[in-house]
């Protein structure tokens, strides 16, 4: 079969699985089949164990959860529905009812969105990994491809485009409908190799499928499409004019005078007839930041100003020509409402804040701080009853949200959150016998539980009050343990999901948590500066470790074989001249002695199941290698990747000991763990839908199953059954 013919098929077959997972996500909330989202047929019977032999061969079996908002949004013209890009797919809201609707499953995050003019169709951009090398300065090759979906069902609709000929080989960040709807126009830059310089306006016929025109610019401009898809701007750069271009023949229509800017960033308003540039004062001068805004209909400047706060700068903004009134976004998280008439500000809508644990912007590390969410978008809806604004996703990865205020009050009708990731990242566990996996960490506080081979959900745990940051089974699969901000630890029944009971004590957040080997007893880190173990049966504690007079933050736990000694590694951050300080200590709890181990150069970062072998980070170097008897670090090798200079997220080492797993920005990476040496064997897996790394890797006891969690989605990998 040639490579027309796989992709071909290749297409088929996503189209049919979306339409299987958008009309089992169509069903009402709550509904079991309403989870399942994973991304291809469970494989016939229970996968191979992972080896060095196999690895090539792995395949990913299911996804979990949808990730969180990004803030990129587009309205429904006729209808109350939005449709909010998520970290693995595509949420539709519906802004009467304040209820997500539908979930369309992508398995990585859509780069652009656009709903038609009848308000019937949805145009996402994806850009689907080829498995190959070769990009930009060696990077992985990605093809873009627009996939068409019915609105308000979210049902695939006839074939993705893929032919985008000349304007292929480019990442694709805008993306609007043509007036009539028949069309769909793009841009094409930040190309790679030959087309690094490249950059064009290109428009896509839906009844084609294919791109039938285009309009070249120069290869410094800055391009921006109006959201109608009527016009397009360019200006170039340290240029004084703004060229606008109507998408039907690309023939000139406006021209702006403006003020020459290294890195000049435009915008049109959601309606499309209105343009903004935002500006940046020179480092070390007194120019404030501005925004100036243009109307399209007469070519006059609209309103010039500079964000209420001096450190400000503003990210969005809106225009509302009936009431006169124009919505500015900020950096910082708030809205300003201006008069176009007198260019005040009237009221502020914010700050909009999300909840940060960050040790480098709160040292101290336990106490919860807020901080400023940047405004992504602001969009009037159809009817213009209401201001719609969109959070950007952090680069902690910490969920924006989407609000909706009621006009002319300004009154919060509804906030969509999703089941977005909370302050810290997913976090994943396999039961003993490897067939279910539990996965936590939504703002919602619940736990859910999956069968690993039909990707079912089969416990949803509910009952702490804030987010969930950890999850573990007990090693005799009874029990099932979750610790969250609320303070508390929560044990669950792990067959009937029932409440068992609730450990309370800490004063702080509770991060970790192990089981001892018998499953006697449960160790706990918080940080209100302590350890506590507690007795599983009964729930009584049975120890405090008080960590010093500083505040620390607990970053591994683990109880060891012997059923007897705890280790455990704390961070805090002083300041920016000492930088991170750590420990690492082996904590008997027999003799309450304690001890560092590892010097302050090797980090444990995750034991295997054994509880001996582990790997651990030194500098900038990954490392496996086994915890002696006596608490001493036996390192067996240290390793890199051999694609680009990014670090590795942290590495997992197989149950046989035989594999290491990491990645970095070019993809999930394996090698082979042979007596003293670990040997590298390939880029795994670069050519499925799915991120190219991970916050964690996690084998199952078994060896038969990977996981690993990014944006708030769970992805479960396996060698299929031949």
């Amino acid at each position: 079969m040639n490579n027309e013919s796989k992709n071909k098929s290749l297409r088929i077959v996503r189209s049919i699985l979306l339409l299987v997972f958008a009309m089992a996500l169509s069903l009402p909330n709550g509904s079991v089949s309403a989870e399942v989202k994973g991304t291809t047929p469970a494989p016939a019977g229970s996968p191979q164990v992972i080896t060095p032999e196999n690895i090539r061969g792995i395949h990913l079996l299911h996804w979990f959860g949808q990730g969180a908002y990004t803030g990129s949004v587009a309205q429904q013209p006729n209808g109350s529905l939005l449709a909010a890009v998520t970290s693995s797919g595509v949420a539709l809201l519906d802004r009467q009812s304040g209820e997500q609707t539908g979930f369309i499953p992508i398995g990585l995050q859509p780069t652009a969105l656009s709903i038609s003019p009848a308000g019937t169709t949805l145009a996402i951009v994806v850009n689907y990994p080829s498995g190959k090398l070769g990009g930009f300065m060696g990077l992985p090759v990605v093809n873009q491809q627009i996939q068409l979906y019915t609105l308000p069902d979210g049902n695939p609709k006839g074939q993705p485009i893929t032919d985008l000929g000349e304007c292929a080989n480019s990442n694709i960040w805008d993306i609007a409908f043509t007036p009539d709807g028949a069309e769909l126009v793009f841009e094409k830059k930040y190309g790679v190799n030959d087309d690094k310089d490249v950059r064009k306006f290109c428009v896509a016929s839906l009844t084609e499928g294919k791109v039938t025109r285009t309009k070249e610019m120069a290869k410094d401009s800055s391009m921006v499409i109006s959201p109608d898809g009527e016009v397009v701007a360019s200006v170039d750069k340290q240029g004084s004019r703004l060229s606008i271009f109507s998408t039907h023949d690309f023939s000139l229509v406006h021209e702006f005078e403006i003020s020459p800017s290294d890195y000049p960033e435009f915008s049109f308003s959601s309606s499309g007839q209105y343009l903004g540039l935002r500006t940046f004062g020179e480092e070390n001068s007194n120019t404030p930041p501005m925004i100036q805004i243009w109307s399209l209909a007469n070519g006059k400047l609209l309103y010039s100003g500079s964000p209420s706060t001096k450190e400000d700068s503003f990210t969005a903004f809106e225009v509302d020509e009936d009431s006169g009134t124009i919505y500015l976004g900020t950096q910082f998280g708030w809205v300003e409402i201006v008069s176009a008439d007198s260019g005040k500000v009237t009221k502020q809508l914010g700050p909009f804040t999300w909840t940060a644990y960050s040790l480098t912007g709160n040292p101290a590390g336990a106490t919860p701080f807020e901080q400023p969410a940047m405004i992504k978008s602001i969009i009037l809806s159809a009817d213009r009853q209401e201001l719609i604004v969109s959070e950007n996703l952090t680069t902690y990865g910490q969920p924006s949200a989407v609000h909706l205020f009621q006009l002319p009050g300004y009154t919060e009708t509804h906030t969509f959150r999703g089941a977005s990731a909370g302050s810290e990242s997913l976090e994943i566990a396999f039961s003993p016998d490897s067939s279910r996996l539990a996965l936590t960490g939504t703002k919602n506080g619940n736990t859910e539980v999956y069968d690993v081979q039909s990707g079912q959900l089969i416990l949803d745990l509910a009952g702490h009050t804030k987010t969930t940051n950890q999850v573990r089974f007990s090693p005799d699969g009874k029990t099932i343990a979750t610790c969250s901000d609320d303070t508390d630890i929560r044990l669950w029944d792990a067959q009937t999901g029932a409440l068992l009971r609730t450990l309370a004590g800490h004063q702080g957040r509770v991060t970790h948590i192990a089981f001892s080997p018998d499953s006697s007893w449960l160790v706990s880190g918080a940080d209100d500066n302590t350890l506590r173990r507690w007795n599983v049966v009964d729930g009584t504690l049975l120890d405090t470790l008080q960590l010093g007079d500083e505040n620390w933050r607990v970053e591994l736990l683990e109880v060891l074989q012997d059923n007897v000694s705890v280790v455990y590694r704390i961070s805090r951050y002083p300041s920016p001249y000492t930088g991170y300080v750590q420990k690492q200590i082996l904590w008997n709890t027999q003799s309450s002695e304690s001890r560092s181990i590892g010097t302050d150069k090797i980090h444990i970062t995750q034991f295997a199941n054994d509880r001996q072998h582990f790997g651990a980070y030194s500098d900038n170097s990954r490392m496996a290698g086994t915890l002696q008897a006596d608490g001493s670090l036996s390192v067996t090798d240290a390793f890199r990747s051999p694609y680009g200079n990014g670090a590795l997220t942290l590495p997992a080492i197989s149950p046989n000991h035989r594999l290491v797993v990491s990645g970095n920005g070019f993809g999930l990476q394996a090698w082979e763990l042979s007596g003293s040496t670990l040997t590298f064997i390939d880029l795994l897996a670069a050519d499925q839908p799915m991120p190219s790394y991970g916050n964690e890797y996690l084998f199952s006891p078994d060896g038969k199953y990977l996981a690993f969690t990014s944006g708030g989605v769970a992805y479960l990998l396996g060698v299929p059954t031949e």
